[in-house]
């Protein structure tokens, strides 16, 4: 079989998208080693972001500028072409097929930091669900939101789960968790470690707002990783109103090694999205073991299954319940603990390759090579 997949998210970062394609690129690669994968890319991709990828054989990366990944599809004479990003840009003989991870800006009244705002972005979508052969998404809730928003029929759309690598286990030796403490400024007492970092749609205004409900804080501190750009006031803000000064601390994007110990060393890692595709920290987290408090929404049920205790993220009183709960409650945390790594095994990349290789398979019936 002969794919062509735009990986253009690749040349920017491979946090996020970037990450979720490197990941299933290469296990897809691994497992299907025999059709052969045309990858189009708007701009040159560094080697460290395809593992293992590009020596193989059977991948062949081309520079293309995205007004011109329709002419190269047709040159290479492509079964399917895959848009991993929202948009489709080439077509095989077999159809097209794009990845469409979450509609969160068209669920939440956020602003849009799109060039022509959100509702174009919202019709422009639309109509590539629509034209595609097959829809991929990362979850049911977000397959539920393709086929109610943009009228996608649910049997058109197929689910491909992102995973975690073998980067994230429990990593509690204590000599590293007191020196990567001490790096952060968290100090030697406990901590509550939270994600996405300004991020609107993560809600940490009010999990800041829930901290400072606590009773006996003591030296207790919350640590949010993460950018802190765009809606970062409203955080500062609430930090501020609910005198919480040092108590809260914001370290900015930590590199996995360290990020791994937090997440094995903190009492609980809270996160109250309010929306989310799939919800990737929960499952880094769980995987490192440790205990977590989740938002009920949206995907993130699927995620932690019974793993976690979930809340109603735009209830306050019941986040800071949750986390004075999980912090005083040691058998609690003990089971979260156990818990969590065992719900992680459920998600690999060998069996989300597995599941878009199905998806191709199905689409191109008679091509095996």
């Amino acid at each position: 079989m002969r794919l062509g997949i735009d990986v253009s998210p690749l040349a920017r970062n491979r946090a996020g998208i970037g990450n979720y394609i490197a990941e299933l690129l290469a296990a897809m690669v691994r497992s299907a080693p025999h059709h052969q994968y045309f990858l189009y890319t708007s701009h040159e991709i560094p080697q460290d972001r395809l593992p293992g990828i590009g020596e193989s054989s059977s991948v062949h990366i081309s520079r293309c500028h995205p007004l011109l990944m329709k002419w190269r599809a047709a040159r290479d004479r492509l079964d399917l072409f895959h848009g991993m990003n929202f948009r489709l840009r080439g077509w095989g003989r077999r159809g097209g097929v794009v990845t469409i991870y979450d509609l969160a800006l068209d669920r939440l009244a956020l602003p849009s930091r799109k060039l022509l705002g959100q509702r174009w972005s919202f019709i422009r979508t639309k109509r590539t669900a629509r034209r595609a052969t097959k829809v991929v998404t990362i979850s049911e809730h977000s397959a539920g939101d393709i086929s109610e928003l943009y009228g996608v029929p649910r049997e058109r759309i197929a689910i491909v789960t992102p995973a975690v690598g073998p980067g994230f286990y429990r990593e509690d030796a204590p000599n590293l968790v007191r020196a990567i403490k001490l790096r952060y400024g968290i100090g030697e007492g406990e901590f509550l470690l939270s994600g996405g970092g300004s991020e609107p749609r993560k809600n940490i205004a009010r999990l800041v707002e829930a901290f400072g409900l606590l009773p006996s804080r003591r030296d207790l501190r919350l640590v949010v990783v993460g950018g802190m750009a765009r809606g970062s006031e409203a955080i500062f803000e609430a930090v501020q109103r609910a005198g919480l000064g040092a108590a809260v601390l914001f370290p900015g994007h930590v590199p996995l090694p360290d990020l791994r110990v937090l997440y094995s060393a903190c009492v609980a890692f809270v996160f109250p999205s309010l929306y989310e595709g799939f919800g990737m920290p929960v499952l880094e987290a769980i995987a490192c073991g440790a205990p977590v408090i989740s938002s009920n929404a949206a995907s993130l049920p699927e995620v932690t299954g019974e793993a976690a205790l979930l809340i109603d993220p735009l209830d306050v009183s019941a986040l800071a319940g949750a986390m004075a709960r999980v912090r005083d409650d040691r058998q609690l945390r003990d089971h979260l603990r156990q818990a969590g790594p065992i719900r992680a095994k459920a998600f690999s990349w060998d069996q989300s390759a597995r599941d878009q290789l199905r998806v191709y398979q199905e689409l191109v019936p008679d091509r095996v090579d």
